[in-house]
């Protein structure tokens, strides 16, 4: 999503935009996706293959910028040696993730040499922003997610009952098991709501036999759902619910559901860590991560209808970020050219 949302606007600004992807079945699809660029499907033999196509295609093409999202070793190896300019995108530290000692050494070496490469870093998270300038004293672009669902013509609710949605992947690294234990606590009593959570992940089984094991006949874990559906479940939702741990991780993170839940406008749920509590400033209902919090603030929340909730998204659109990426480059390119002359 944040590079192709900041493709298109970059397209918008007049800018010849490429995308190169290893090529699959999700990948090619991107071609009609991405129609407002150029999208090269890298294919090769094993990863050295792919990383000598990948090499080709930047040599090819020749840009003027190369936008990096994350540093690890396939786009790494991919710049190394060469002069392109290059803007690294940090949307997470991959090294504060629950790897191996292996895959967290590896990310950490990536990291490493990002910081190193990169013309302009630019950072999703005011907290990365800050460890970047006192740890490693680099000066960072400040570039959050931003809003990003279309705009669905209004769907019927597809509820019977008061309602509260989670959207998000279940993940090994995820809190949901918070709302899990928090329904356990609210019981299945009539007038509790039903808990819809909605997105796929490594952990979707095991959820789904979790909630059946369970008896809680008042959670439905739908998995993946297509846009126009999880459009009309966040804007016809009595509540979003959103549980986020305070850890190191989770402060680094920039969580996109939080703009799709802006755009619903319904009553939000979840806890003030890092980016969640700088987008959403006082307009949430906050509460400290654990289960007895969360039910008891459904409960609360529930007993009465909750009207809409206007946030003002005009500082969250991706053509601002597209622009404060592009004056960043450009303000960095004409410093190079006043220190050469």
């Amino acid at each position: 999503m944040r590079l192709r949302e900041l493709g298109r606007h970059l397209a918008a600004e007049g800018l010849d935009v490429h995308y190169a992807v290893d090529d699959g079945p999700f990948n090619a699809s991107l071609v009609d996706v991405l129609d407002f660029a150029s999208v090269h499907l890298i294919r090769g033999c094993g990863r050295i293959g792919r990383l000598i196509a990948r090499r080709s295609t930047l040599e090819k093409v020749k840009p003027d910028v190369t936008h990096i999202l994350n540093p690890q070793p396939s786009n790494m190896a991919t710049i190394y040696g060469t002069n392109s300019f290059v803007v690294v995108d940090w949307d997470e530290l991959l090294s504060t993730r629950r790897f191996a000692l292996s895959m967290k050494t590896i990310s950490r070496i990536c990291e490493a040499y990002g910081r190193r490469w990169a013309q302009v870093t630019v950072v999703s998270s005011r907290y990365m922003q800050e460890t970047f300038r006192s740890e490693f004293g680099i000066e960072s672009l400040y570039l959050p997610y931003a809003t990003y669902v279309e705009r669905f013509p209004r769907l019927p609710t597809p509820f019977t009952k008061p309602t509260v949605v989670y959207l998000g992947n279940l993940h090994q690294d995820g809190d949901f098991d918070i709302l899990l234990d928090a329904w356990r606590i609210l019981g299945t009593a009539h007038e509790v709501p039903d808990l819809h959570m909605i997105g796929g992940g490594d952990r979707l089984a095991n959820v789904r036999r979790f909630v059946e094991s369970s008896g809680m006949n008042n959670v439905r874990v739908h998995g993946y759902l297509p846009w126009p559906e999880v459009w009309a479940y966040l804007e016809n939702a009595d509540i979003l619910i959103f549980p986020i741990r305070d850890t190191v991780t989770n402060r680094m993170r920039c969580p996109a559901k939080v703009f799709a839940y802006m755009q619903a406008g319904r009553p939000i749920i979840t806890n003030p860590v890092g980016e969640v509590a700088e987008a959403l400033g006082d307009s949430a209902v906050y509460v400290d991560p654990t289960p007895t919090a969360f039910a008891d603030a459904v409960r609360e929340l529930s007993t009465s209808k909750r009207p809409h909730v206007n946030h003002d998204l005009s500082r969250f659109e991706w053509s601002g970020r597209a622009r404060d990426l592009l004056d960043a480059v450009h303000k960095h390119i004409a410093a190079r050219h006043r220190r050469a002359t």
